[in-house]
């Protein structure tokens, strides 16, 4: 255990965005994880990776066809800080 379920729940934190390498193994048991625990997700295709270029895209298919949301990343990072912030700014108010 991390404890970064606690972490997260204490901030009451309740969408994630995924990335990472080894999209077949780390990536998806992340995903899996976060959904079982009641977290909303977004599995970034062009942020995640693998050994086996085949392992990715049946990890991407199979999140698609469950009715997972799978996107792609921005162009600059900052682009996603300031959607988060002004969401939470709103979600606030």
């Amino acid at each position: 255990m991390t404890g970064l379920h606690e972490f997260l729940r204490e901030r009451k934190v309740s969408h994630l965005i995924v990335c990472g390498v080894t999209t077949e193994v780390c990536v998806q048991t992340t995903m899996r994880e976060a959904n079982d625990r009641g977290y909303e997700c977004v599995l970034v295709e062009d942020a995640t990776a693998s050994y086996i270029p085949p392992f990715k895209a049946a990890v991407i298919e199979m999140v698609r066809s469950q009715g997972g949301i799978v996107g792609y990343t921005v162009e600059r990072a900052q682009e996603v800080a300031d959607a988060l912030r002004a969401a939470a700014t709103s979600a606030a108010a």
